[in-house]
């Protein structure tokens, strides 16, 4: 009988986190121990083991032999985005390190000159945040896919740039702790809030399979229509959507966020809708009757969304 899997690490950055929890259900699904695994992979099981512990982020090599060798035969773009995100955030935190250490290491030598008062005229900053925030040698860190990842990276490093300057100009963040509050302010498109979606279910540690098992006492959604909302490009209903939040754990009052960004999004759709023009030129005066009638659905239309929203909203309240 194999050996438990160990839990991944609290201190895992969140896409790293998210690439081993992804690996580790991908194989218990398949049901292969990593000896077995390693057999199909050509990778030792020691490897492969590494690979899900999320203590490291592994090769890419590693990671497209451990999930073909689960048996999945077709595109990995959804595991190369995965792969990226963690090299990305990966190489954020190494770099925040060594910047971490270099300042420390600098203000330990240079401390007799933050006692020094400037000259009049002349303000200057403490060495160790000049090279912090000017340092002409510093590489930027590629970037991660995505408005979650890329909004925590951006609040990890205004968090660090806080923590190292002094007692009297440091600055009060002004920050959310709650970024997805943060990515759907953001969202312009549906692929926005799909991607949203996506990137919460990973963050929730959730497969399908437990958001079809966590919407069965609400109303029973099959993992296969889960699937095509979160991998399709049209925004879902009011109530889908209300199910999806409650499988995923998310507190009534931080729901209106989603439902109103769904709705902004439904609107901003139909007000810039164009009509295609008609195959064949037509003389003589406009159909000004056609055109009223188009307005009219594109008024009602708008005016069904935002009651809707409202009768949501008003239901949730009592």
């Amino acid at each position: 009988m194999s050996r438990p899997e160990k839990d991944i690490p609290a201190t895992a950055p969140l896409e790293v986190a998210d690439l081993a929890r992804n690996l580790r259900a991908l194989r218990r699904s398949s049901g292969l121990t990593f000896k077995q695994l390693s057999t199909k992979s050509h990778y030792s099981a020691a490897a492969l083991s590494t690979a899900a512990s999320g203590k490291v982020v592994p090769k890419w090599e590693v990671v497209e032999s451990f999930v073909r060798g689960c048996g999945e035969t077709g595109d990995l773009t959804t595991w190369l985005r995965l792969h990226h995100n963690a090299q990305a955030r990966a190489a954020t935190e190494e770099a925040a390190s060594k910047t971490k250490f270099q300042a420390a290491e600098t203000a330990s030598t240079d401390a007799a000159a933050f006692e020094e008062r400037p000259e009049p005229h002349q303000p200057r900053l403490p060495t160790a945040l000049r090279k912090a925030v000017v340092d002409p040698h510093a590489t930027m860190p590629t970037q991660p896919d995505g408005l979650l990842p890329l909004i925590q990276q951006f609040m990890d490093a205004h968090l660090q740039l806080d923590a190292r300057l002094p007692d009297e100009i440091r600055r009060v963040s002004n920050l959310t702790v709650d970024h997805v509050h943060t990515a759907l302010a953001l969202c312009t498109f549906p692929t926005d809030v799909l991607t949203v979606m996506r990137q919460l279910v990973a963050d929730k540690g959730l497969t399908i399979g437990d958001l079809e098992r966590r919407s069965t006492p609400i109303y029973r959604i099959s993992g296969a229509t889960f699937a095509s909302v979160l991998n399709g490009r049209e925004l879902p209903t009011t109530e889908w959507l209300n199910i999806f939040l409650q499988a995923c754990g998310i507190e009534e009052e931080r729901t209106l966020i989603w439902h109103y960004t769904v709705t902004r999004i439904k609107i901003s759709d139909i007000r810039h809708r164009t009509t295609p023009p008609p195959l064949i030129a037509t003389l003589g005066e406009p159909d000004y009757a056609a055109v009223y009638r188009y307005k009219m659905r594109m008024m009602l239309a708008i005016t069904a969304c935002i009651l809707i929203t409202t009768a949501f909203v008003v239901s949730q309240i009592h």
